[in-house]
């Protein structure tokens, strides 16, 4: 059901938040003590914060779920009431093509610099460290992406 304003008020779906928080926090929790029984306590330590990432998480969506169908709607739940009119809800301008493609490369480099220096250098010092700058280099393209194209209003297809 769509109030028209949809941007402004978006309603996401709670349930399947916390279902997978708790997926999260079940299959984390279990590497954590594999990995704790095998004697390798930074894997240990690093499965057990993201159990704790996950359980602050569904923690928060319990508590929005709890607050009420203005965070949890329903199929009863009528949608939001429109904006009043003669107010006008805050909308940037469109990012220019450039500037979101310098963004893009930026990132992108900041990714390659990090992978790059990992394993040419940072290695024959220390492999758990290298294998932590790969991981971070590994969420920086997905980043990327939505950062290039954050402010992209879709119609302007580019150059054709």
């Amino acid at each position: 059901m769509r109030s028209g304003d949809e941007p402004m008020h978006a309603r996401s779906p709670l349930r399947v938040r916390l279902i997978s928080a708790l997926v999260g926090v079940v299959v984390a929790g279990g590497l954590a003590l594999r990995t704790a029984q095998l004697h390798r306590t930074a894997w240990a330590v690093l499965f057990t914060l993201v159990a704790v990432g996950a359980l602050a998480n569904a923690a928060v969506v319990v508590r929005r779920l709890r607050s009420g169908p203005h965070f949890q709607p329903g199929s009863d739940v009528p949608p939001y009431r429109p904006a009043a009119p003669g107010t006008t809800p805050r909308v940037t301008g469109p990012v220019p093509e450039g500037a979101r493609r310098r963004r893009y490369l930026i990132l992108m480099a900041v990714c390659l610099t990090l992978l790059v220096t990992a394993w040419f250098g940072v290695r024959l010092v220390s492999v758990p460290l290298a294998v932590g700058m790969s991981v971070v280099a590994m969420l920086i393209p997905p980043v990327a992406a939505i950062v290039a194209n954050a402010g992209w209003r879709g119609d302007d297809d580019g150059p054709r």
